[in-house]
């Protein structure tokens, strides 16, 4: 029975999306890596051909905030590449760090002081001045957001050289200092605009200025004219707000867009059967995960919480959401990050397994009740297999479907009123980034906050230590052993249940060029142009 659904499940978005979109019923042949777009082929703007004045770009979420520690999310994080810079980035095709507002950076031999320099002639988008010590009071203020504080909790002294060099030191080395400054929530602000104006951080250095925001509609913004450095091709970018995945791939197919994020899978065929569309298909870092609330009762439980790890069938989940189109993940940091663990044991789909760890807990009898909240066709058919799932094992899983904003405004909030949802971590700035913001907590007049993306609630001190040790540790294999014990030690206490990763899908007009996609989804627009 539990078959023939995830089979039924399959066949529903197959019909439901050909439905909406007005093509052909039968199923669209999969895909095959590498036979669509890769990043790696994201050309410079050729100079013979016209391009659009306008781009207009169909996302699948809204922006929520012009701040940039105010938030962590794609869409905003895509929106403040476009309006501000940071001192560094990092290449997504090499994942290494690159110069971004900072044109060079000499570091102390004791790895603990880094002096920037930046251009003399720096300028927010209002044509006033950037200096260092901007740069001073972005990194201070920094210190006051849940969402950025973590990045420079290292931070002993910053000291402003002159106009165009800034001394920053940290309390001891540290081996991902530089891509946590390379995280958008990072962005350079103006003190003079952000303390004087209300909406003053929504002004930067960067190659775009916000021109109208309507929330739940779109955003467009246009190109600066005080821009230092190469100014970007085109005039105006729009980011359209369409929540249907189907609705998008129509806008695209009918022109009303150029370029479509996260079509359905089961849509993808007819993106690469479209002669004037093109599919960009990349290997993301974006895990999906099952984020279990460890304070909520029955969750505190660390056998309900293994109960539910051998419980989530991750490859029907994959089948049902992804289209097939996926891979399993079983680890506690992102595939290729430093500190993998080859050996980790993992929670292999079990449902015997998991009603042992059920009989160890209060609940051997059943009578736990839990609530699911989600957003997205994708995990909602994933959510109907995890409830048939733990209905084998004694729990009813109530199933929540939100829309996007307010999902996230209840993870945000401070009453963290929810017990399971299923979530994405979307960054890649290094393993200490990806264990302390997903697992880590800060001591706050002596009582443990969770960091901004810790969606599982988790307070360890123990964990804490484990991730402060390692991130000074100079030697690389004593560095490495360090993230194999952390895998080890989240492995046996199971905060949430990582899920899956997939591709990162967009649907393009033929020939549009310019933009860096990245593995993250955060993709980087600022160069992007599309011909006329």
């Amino acid at each position: 029975m539990r078959k023939i659904m995830i089979v039924a499940l399959r066949l529903i978005m197959v019909l439901s999306s050909a439905a909406c979109s007005g093509t052909p019923t039968e199923q669209p042949a999969a895909t095959e890596e590498g036979s669509a777009a890769s990043a790696e082929e994201a050309a410079i703007p050729a100079e013979d051909v016209k391009y659009k004045d306008t781009v207009v770009i169909g996302v699948a979420n809204d922006i929520t905030t012009l701040d940039p520690q105010g938030s962590n999310t794609d869409a905003n994080m895509m929106a403040f590449t476009l309006t501000h810079e940071t001192l560094v980035e990092v290449d997504p095709d090499t994942n290494e760090v690159i110069p971004g507002m900072a044109k060079s950076w000499t570091v102390s031999d004791d790895g603990c002081t880094f002096t920037f320099e930046i251009p003399d002639n720096v300028k927010f988008t209002d044509g006033s001045p950037c200096t260092a010590s901007d740069i001073k009071y972005t990194f201070e203020r920094a210190k006051e957001s849940s969402f950025t504080k973590t990045k420079v909790e290292l931070v002993t002294d910053m000291q402003v050289v002159d106009d165009t060099h800034i001394a920053i030191t940290i309390s001891k080395p540290s081996q991902d200092f530089l891509l946590l400054l390379a995280h958008q929530s990072m962005s350079i602000l103006s003190e003079a605009l952000t303390t004087s104006d209300e909406f003053g951080y929504q002004i930067g250095t960067g190659r775009f200025a916000v021109e109208e925001w309507i929330p739940g509609d779109q955003i467009s913004f246009v190109r600066s004219e005080y821009f230092y450095g190469e100014p970007a091709p085109t005039n105006k970018i729009i980011f359209r707000l369409i929540k249907e995945e189907a609705s998008r791939l129509i806008a695209l197919q009918t022109g009303e867009i150029d370029v479509c994020v996260d079509p359905l899978n089961t849509d993808l065929g007819y993106i690469e059967d479209d002669e004037k569309l093109e599919l960009i298909k990349v290997p993301n870092y974006v895990l999906l995960y099952l984020a279990m609330n460890n304070e909520r009762e029955g969750l505190n439980d660390v056998h309900v919480r293994k109960a539910i790890a051998y419980a989530t069938d991750k490859q029907s989940m994959i089948e049902v959401g992804y289209n097939g189109e996926g891979f399993v993940h079983d680890h506690w940091v992102n595939r290729g990050q430093f500190g993998w663990y080859d050996d980790l044991p993992v929670y292999e789909y079990n449902i015997e397994k998991a009603k042992a760890e059920m009989a160890q807990s209060k609940y051997a009898n059943g009578g736990l009740k839990l609530r699911v909240i989600y957003n997205g066709t994708a995990k909602e058919n994933m959510a109907l297999v995890l409830q048939s799932d733990l209905a084998q094992i004694g729990i009813e899983l109530e199933l929540i479907k939100l829309e996007t904003a307010a999902l996230k405004g209840i993870l945000n909030d401070a009453a963290l009123d929810y017990d399971l949802c299923l979530y994405q971590f979307t960054d890649n700035l290094g393993t200490d980034f990806t264990l302390r913001n997903q697992f880590g907590s800060y001591e706050d007049n002596g009582v443990l906050k969770k960091n901004g993306s810790n969606r599982a609630n988790m307070k360890d001190p123990v964990f804490n230590k484990m991730i402060d040790d390692a991130l000074v540790e100079q030697d690389a294999a004593k560095r490495e052993k360090m993230y194999n014990d952390i895998e080890l030690y989240l492995n046996d206490i199971v905060p949430i249940v990582p899920i899956a990763t997939s591709y990162v899908n967009i649907g393009v007009k033929k020939g549009l060029t310019g933009v860096k996609w990245n593995g993250t989804a955060k993709h980087d627009y600022r160069y992007i142009a599309v011909p006329e």
